[in-house]
């Protein structure tokens, strides 16, 4: 079925699967402004949170930030199982950091402070950790964070972190426990569903990438893709790509309204 709808619409690949290389990722006005924002954190060195809610395009700005790094100048120590418990937060971290684990939390701790120095000091790089799902990480680990960054009474700024998660991921910060981290934070970058016209832009850019006319979609679609999906970018590729299947299976050139009013419908 694939085949066929490819090359009904003249397309090299499917537009709306997660499968996309960075350097086809958008660049849509308010995807640049969150990705400046966090490149201005790693410049200043410090604790960034970026929250927003799910199928936001988080994920994608994350990989974006990762892809214009130096490798020579940064080392990324990214740790997605959130939910894990402090120890094993501390064995993730070891491991990204080419070290030795104990079932000692303490001696992970020095282990880790003391490599993130060396790596300053004598490889000048520096670590920027990014913590993705945030939002599910235990009050022991976000509280051990700000410890982690504490460099010679807070003189030295060796670490960089990245908490990205949904947008509950600030209400943890109202916790006393939690105060010294909350006080720390450098920048808060909140990532929103995107406008009409970006919505616009995104699935014609989308569908350009795969070799596909602008206009595959009709203004109508994509006015109601972008009603439908409220501009959340995971919604407007589901919506999108079943109403590609609906259009090929009525032979259809473009994408029509009536497409995605009856994928919507469902």
């Amino acid at each position: 079925m694939n085949r066929e709808l490819l090359s009904f619409y003249n397309l090299t690949g499917l537009p709306f699967t997660k499968e996309i290389q960075v350097d086809n990722l958008q660049k849509l006005p308010s995807v640049e402004t969150s990705l400046n924002k966090l490149k201005l954190l790693i410049q200043t060195k410090g604790i960034v949170i970026l929250t927003g809610k799910s199928g936001t395009g988080k994920s994608c700005i994350i990989s974006m930030l990762k892809s214009e790094l130096n490798s020579g100048l940064y080392k990324v120590l990214n740790i997605c199982h959130s939910s894990i418990a402090i120890l094993g937060f501390y064995t993730h971290l070891c491991h990204a950091l080419g070290l030795q684990t104990s079932t000692r939390r303490g001696a992970m701790f020095r282990g880790v402070k003391e490599r993130i120095l060396s790596l300053n000091r004598s490889n000048r790089i520096h670590p920027v950790l990014i913590l993705d799902e945030a939002h599910l990480l235990s009050n022991d680990i976000l509280r051990d964070l700000r410890l982690l960054t504490n460099f010679e009474i807070d003189s030295c700024n060796a670490l960089t972190v990245l908490l990205c998660g949904q947008e509950n991921l600030t209400q943890k910060f109202g916790l006393s426990i939690l105060e010294p981290l909350a006080n720390s934070i450098t920048i808060s970058v909140s990532v929103n569903s995107l406008p009409k016209e970006e919505s616009f832009s995104y699935v014609e850019q989308r569908v350009t990438a795969v070799g596909g006319a602008a206009g595959l979609y009709t203004k109508g679609a994509l006015t109601l893709i972008h009603q439908a999906s409220g501009g959340v970018m995971r919604n407007i590729n589901t919506i999108a790509n079943s109403a590609l299947l609906k259009a090929y299976l009525s032979k259809s050139a473009q994408v029509e309204a009536e497409h995605i009013q009856s994928v919507i419908q469902r």
